[in-house]
């Protein structure tokens, strides 16, 4: 298979891909310009998914360990070498992955059990209990309202999501002077 080829096999994968619920789903293609791959050393099939592993090895060094892997030096790996360290940073990034989660899980029963405790000892419900959390706070924009919802390691998750709106809607915000 060419270079050529095995792009435009890609693209059509993606291009099926993104037409089976285009309300949902996107994605770049990859350039079918050989002149661009020229410019990397790209030439053949096999250059390309050299290139794809160690871009893949580089970049998901980063996802499983925080670094971008820039300690490599791919030249002077075999394709085996490649394919063994892409399947190594594969399951780091799965593991890290799944840490995450774990944290997410955590930092939410944390948060959820603050707003009960606030509850408790004397807010009387929800909406009492998140001002009385965020009466020390300073909030200039809706950015200040995010963060705050970070730093409990929850914005990403869908109480979180919720959260900020019905925080953005109950804090005070101060303006710059």
């Amino acid at each position: 298979m060419t270079l050529l080829e095995l792009i435009e096999s890609k693209n059509a994968k993606t291009a099926a891909w993104v037409a089976e619920d285009p309300a949902n789903r996107w994605a770049g293609m990859i350039t079918t310009d050989l002149d661009h791959w020229a410019e990397y050393g790209v030439h053949t099939a096999e250059d390309y998914e050299r290139y794809e592993l160690e871009t893949f090895i580089y970049e998901g060094h980063k996802d499983a360990f925080g670094v971008k892997g820039r300690h490599y030096d791919f030249s002077s790996m075999s394709m085996d070498e490649l394919r063994a360290e892409a399947d190594y940073i594969s399951d780091a990034v799965a593991r890290q992955m799944d840490a995450e989660r774990k944290q997410e899980e955590e930092d939410l029963a944390s948060f959820k059990a603050l707003v009960q405790r606030t509850i408790e000892m004397g807010a009387g419900d929800e909406e009492t209990a998140l001002r009385w959390l965020t009466q020390d706070e300073t909030f200039y924009h809706s950015q200040d309202v995010e963060h705050f919802v970070w730093s409990h390691g929850i914005l990403f998750t869908d109480y979180g999501r919720q959260l900020v709106k019905q925080l953005t809607n109950l804090v005070e915000y101060k303006h710059a002077a």
